[in-house]
């Protein structure tokens, strides 16, 4: 998001609409000015349901390892401005091989600088690949990232498909990509170009933001028969995400949560148990 030209812009224009709304922005901190974490810091200080989650899976020595590109130095400084303001502010850590043992003296550097909480994503994706992970770095070399060891996060416990409860339905969301189309969540994105037999593909125009409004386009026979078919195929992306037999575990505040029941919980829930 911290891309976007417009991001301050959309930011004062969704709270002019709704003051009320939470906002949540994800970013792994490494890009743009500490005048503009500070800016945006200004708003988000204004509206104390929303926060930004820092994606700093590491530390110094680690963190740009998986976070390909990311300058330490420029990220810290970042977070520090936001956080200045008064914002709402989470580190979010996802453990790998290489950085589990630097959980702890994270989870202190996030309480000295101020984050308001240090979340674990313990990531469930190493299902979906051969171990290990392979990947390019920025100098194109290749690496390989491994998944954590310690008992501590090991999930494979914590993944049992239950009934299908999808997150576009239950929380009321959409979900726009950099082209302005729309869809039901990021995951069903992700397939978008991995899947050329959609009904969707044939009419480029179908789920497009630049062509059609959004209720044209979720009222869109087209559109709610593809999602129709997507929760009847059990293999399909969303069985995996919204069965909870593939999902991510949140550890936050001591406790393990499979982000599937975390949908059904807002925060001030989870915090008084």
């Amino acid at each position: 998001p911290a891309v976007a030209t417009d991001l301050i812009k959309i930011h004062e224009y969704v709270l002019e609409s709704n003051p009320d709304i939470m906002i949540t922005l994800s970013t792994n901190g490494g890009i743009r000015s500490t005048e503009f974490w500070q800016e945006l810091g200004e708003i988000y200080k204004k509206t104390p349901k929303s926060f930004v989650e820092f994606h700093i899976d590491g530390l110094e020595d680690t963190n740009h390892l998986y976070r390909v590109g990311v300058k330490w130095s420029k990220l810290i400084a970042n977070a520090r401005a936001f956080i200045k303001t008064g914002a709402n502010a989470k580190w979010f850590f996802i453990p790998f091989f290489h950085n589990e043992h630097q959980v702890e003296q994270a989870e202190q550097i996030a309480k000295e600088m101020g984050f308001s909480d240090f979340v674990l994503k313990i990531s469930a994706r190493f299902k979906d690949f051969k171990k290990p992970f392979l990947y390019q770095d920025e100098n194109n070399t290749k690496k390989s990232i491994y998944p954590p060891t310690a008992d501590r996060f090991n999930i494979e416990h914590m993944q049992h498909r239950g009934p299908l409860i999808c997150l576009h339905k239950h929380r009321k969301e959409i979900y726009v990509d950099s082209w302005g189309r729309l869809f039901p969540c990021c995951w069903t994105a992700s397939k978008f170009y991995k899947s050329n037999n959609w009904k969707i593909h044939k009419d480029k125009y179908t789920i497009s933001l630049h062509h059609r409004g959004i209720f044209e386009i979720l009222n869109d026979e087209v559109f709610n028969d593809w999602l129709k078919t997507m929760y009847e195929d059990l293999g399909s992306i969303c069985h995996q995400r919204c069965t909870g037999s593939q999902v991510h575990v949140i550890e936050s505040k001591g406790m393990k949560i499979p982000q599937k029941t975390l949908w059904h919980y807002t925060e001030e829930k989870i915090d008084n148990g």
